[in-house]
């Protein structure tokens, strides 16, 4: 069941949740088991999108346009929290709540802790580039708002690629690593195959070998000339973590 119990607290004990996702990643970082039991629980909710320093403009125009109520917002860059903040503020205000409580929810380095720093205007939180930085359950002051940061939500099934894509698995616990690189690339072919061709300085005229092509440009070779696939498939997947290549 992973954090499912600690996340379920959260959102009893909260008057309005932060459903947090992943810009670049919409529909997968999208959790319909948490958003039932939200609906479940008669509770208010407000759908952010963050790391949106991670895109390029179009794309981030792409994504608003299909979530035309949702917030967008990079907590790291201190990017549209203010907008959240009062939208939040507005919110309890027209539901009578006093002292409302924020819960705070998504999968796990997503970027929770960095949106609710943002919000305090000063670390309160641990924030970090590796996965599982939240342990356990945390009240945060943000003025006339309570915040609670809670653990990331890990759905009932455990997919290792999926997990690999949101960031929330890092790249060495991986077993097949290659699977996930893969998924990556294959977002990039059907977006924009240019972004990584400029990236790896590569020319892709055949997917099947995408590995193997960036694998020989980098030199990330093993004995006998033979393109070390896990390497560079760790290489794209921290790529893609880190916002060095981007949609």
């Amino acid at each position: 069941m992973g954090f499912w119990p600690i996340v379920i607290k959260v959102i009893r004990e909260s008057d309005i949740l932060l459903v947090v996702q992943d810009v670049r990643l919409p529909e997968i970082s999208q959790n319909e088991a948490l958003e039932k039991i939200l609906r479940a629980n008669g509770k208010l909710f407000v759908r952010v999108f963050t790391k949106i320093d991670l895109v390029s403009e179009k794309f981030l125009e792409h994504v608003k346009s299909n979530y035309k109520d949702a917030f967008f917002v990079s907590g790291t860059k201190n990017i549209g929290i203010s907008e959240l903040k009062i939208q939040l503020l507005i919110m309890a205000k027209r539901a009578k709540i006093e002292n409302p409580r924020i819960g705070v929810v998504g999968y796990p380095n997503i970027g929770k802790s960095a949106i609710i720093n943002a919000l305090a205007k000063r670390a309160r939180t641990r924030v970090a580039s590796f996965a599982g930085t939240t342990r356990g359950q945390q009240w945060v002051k943000v003025g006339g708002l309570f915040v609670i940061d809670s653990p990331g939500v890990i759905p009932y099934e455990d997919n290792e690629v999926v997990l690999g894509v949101l960031g929330a698995k890092d790249p060495e616990k991986i077993r097949r690593v290659y699977r996930v690189a893969l998924r990556i690339v294959k977002m990039f072919m059907e977006y924009d195959k240019k972004i990584l061709e400029d990236a790896y300085g590569i020319s892709i005229s055949n997917t099947d070998n995408i590995l193997e092509e960036i694998g020989r440009k980098r030199g990330m070779l093993l004995k006998g000339g033979i393109v070390d696939e896990n390497r560079v498939s760790v290489m794209i997947i921290k790529d893609w973590q880190n916002g060095k290549i981007k949609l």
